[in-house]
């Protein structure tokens, strides 16, 4: 037994001889040391992707199980917006947020194995939406500001320097009341028209089978619908859904829902809905609105449909041919 530990102590020797340093923990140290490096930075790197998704998504959540704590403090400043939510300043204040990104300052990462702590310089940036408030002095609805921001390259830039904690497999940041900073947007508070209808002139029908007399279609299997928008409808971008609906008792029957439509400064909305087949006879309607603006925009018209009548008759339909017998 005294000779193995002698000889031990000799292999020892010979490697802190070789390396002019001291001796690391094990034989192999140095590359241990260094994939113990490599696993904290792609950890680390793990965990700031997951943060920047749930500032960005706003989902608490996700962002408290990669905290220690403070998240609380961040959850104050998070711009949540529920189903229900009608505060139009909080709902910019989401949508700026979701424009948030992140990039890793290279070379920024610095790591204790011993203590188990590890740092990086993260940039954080979301669109200059100030940009926006400058190009636009009213908005149709938070809709239409998101539309421009969207339109935004301008970033504003966030850097900081965030701090983890290695638990288990896991690296948790240590001082998430700074992401606070993130949040901290102003002028928020939008001027908007009355409504979004108000730039609509007029609303008629038109296409193969209107009459605009009688105000209705015959044998059509489409709708066209225009809507007239006067000059400031061009500085806008358009968003809206529009319904197509069959009176029925006691309620109207949806025939068709558009889903969300977004038109770009336009002098003219024009819209065509084509059936799998001829119309049925009945009232019908079309209805525009948006999930912003409290009024709504319609028309409403009728829909016959003629049979054909036959041009001819054969001895096979029962008829004996004369023969002049």
């Amino acid at each position: 037994m005294k000779k193995k530990i002698t000889a031990t102590i000799l292999v020892l020797s010979v490697l802190a001889s070789l390396t002019g340093c001291s001796i690391p923990e094990g034989i192999f140290g140095a590359n241990a040391n260094e994939e113990a490096i490599a696993e904290a930075e792609e950890g680390v790197y793990e965990s700031v992707d997951a943060i920047a998704g749930a500032l960005a998504a706003c989902d608490y959540d996700v962002l408290k199980r990669n905290c220690v704590n403070e998240a609380r403090v961040v959850k104050n400043s998070m711009p949540v917006v529920d189903k229900d939510e009608t505060d139009k300043s909080l709902i910019v204040k989401n949508m700026i947020a979701s424009t948030i990104t992140y990039q890793i300052y290279d070379g920024s990462f610095e790591t204790d194995l011993k203590g188990g702590t590890s740092s990086v310089k993260v940039i954080f940036s979301y669109a200059n939406y100030h940009r926006v408030l400058n190009d636009c002095e009213i908005f149709v609805n938070p809709g239409d500001f998101n539309s421009r921001l969207a339109e935004v390259e301008d970033k504003i830039n966030i850097i900081l320097d965030l701090e983890f904690q290695q638990h288990m497999n896991e690296y948790l940041l240590v001082n998430a009341s700074d992401l606070v900073e993130v949040y901290d947007y102003d002028d928020t508070q939008l001027k908007y028209m009355d409504s979004f209808f108000d730039m609509v002139d007029d609303i008629y029908m038109t296409g193969e089978g209107w009459d605009p007399v009688t105000e209705s279609y015959c044998d059509t299997d489409t709708f066209e619908c225009v809507l007239v928008l006067n000059e400031q409808a061009s500085d806008y971008i358009w968003q809206y859904v529009y319904v197509i609906c069959e009176e029925s008792w006691p309620d109207w029957t949806d025939i068709y829902i558009s889903g969300w439509i977004t038109d770009r400064y336009p002098n003219e909305i024009h819209i065509t809905y084509t059936h799998d087949e001829i119309f049925e006879d009945g009232y019908y309607i079309i209805i525009f609105y948006n999930d912003y603006d409290e009024n709504m925009i319609w028309y409403e018209f009728d829909v016959y449909k003629t049979d054909v009548e036959p041009t001819g008759e054969s001895v096979e339909d029962g008829f004996e041919e004369d023969t002049g017998t």
